[in-house]
């Protein structure tokens, strides 16, 4: 049985608040982050070839995808370019990676880990289909004006209608999703709270990090003064990767967690160090 110990995972949280950035160093933030990223690697080889049910099927999926970012975001901030570019700092591209993982993090947590019923399990991965499916056909049309296929559109359409979940929302609901451009039931606020992440600092968080994904006026105004954002190692460099290693480690700490109660199984294959990397508390034969 896995459970989180408290007090540890909420001292792990405080690494997402943007409050706390001024206690933060880069080497200590590094160093925890890698210990992470390599046993996500571990439990990501463990689970690999099973035969699993659809959502546990995503979830393989969707973690691996979280370790190769988390991977590409190790190689960035460790500096692993070559000599050439050993020098070479750029917390922003590590908050957009950051944001990435964050938001594959909240897909995994919502498509496969999230304690609902089996109808509603069924109605998002519906909806998640027909998104796909017309978000594929729309770009398809602007490369050569291909036309969305109407028989598979409608087929896909009863899909989810087969549901409970979708069939007892309201009609403005239900035609707000049959357009096709959201795959969430729920706003990334709302699966943040489900996760058990505070609303708060996500939705700074993700402002931050948003800020320097999209080259917002934010993300390059003041870069001079400031000191950063040049390539050249500074204090503020050093402090902004720091956090996006601290907010990257929460997220991945959580889906290995995930992973571990899906596939207890592999449990008996990590060590005692290991498990007590995550903060938690693990009653097995360790």
């Amino acid at each position: 049985m896995i459970k989180p110990n408290t007090d540890l995972f909420e001292e792990l949280r405080e690494g997402m608040d943007i409050i706390n950035i001024d206690k933060m160093t880069f080497q200590k933030s590094l160093s925890k982050y890698v210990k992470i990223s390599n046993l996500s690697r571990k439990v990501s080889k463990l689970v690999a070839g099973r035969l699993v049910d659809y959502r546990k099927g995503w979830a393989s999926i969707l973690f691996t995808k979280i370790c190769v970012i988390s991977i590409t975001l190790k190689k960035l901030v460790d500096h692993d370019t070559g000599k050439k570019y050993a020098l070479h700092w750029d917390f922003s591209s590590a908050f957009s990676l950051v944001r990435n993982l964050m938001e594959c993090y909240q897909t995994f947590y919502y498509l496969c880990i999230d304690n609902i019923s089996d109808d509603e399990a069924l109605a998002r991965k519906k909806l998640f289909n027909y998104h796909d499916f017309m978000a594929r056909g729309k770009l398809f049309y602007k490369i050569g004006n291909e036309e969305v296929n109407a028989e598979i559109k409608e087929r896909l359409i009863s899909e989810l209608e087969s549901t409970n979940y979708f069939n007892q929302l309201d009609v403005k609901q239900k035609k707000h999703y049959l357009k096709g451009d959201t795959a969430f039931f729920l706003s990334r606020e709302e699966i943040e709270e489900r996760i058990g992440n505070s609303k708060n600092h996500f939705k700074i968080n993700y402002q931050l990090l948003s800020s320097y994904t999209h080259s917002y006026p934010m993300g390059f105004y003041r870069m001079l003064e400031a000191d950063r954002g040049t390539g050249v190692k500074t204090e503020v460099e050093e402090k902004y990767t720091a956090f996006s290693l601290s907010i990257a480690e929460v997220y991945l700490s959580l889906a290995i967690i995930d992973m571990l109660e899906l596939f207890p199984d592999i449990l008996d294959k990590i060590s005692k160090q290991e498990i007590q990397l995550l903060n938690i508390e693990y009653k097995g034969n360790l």
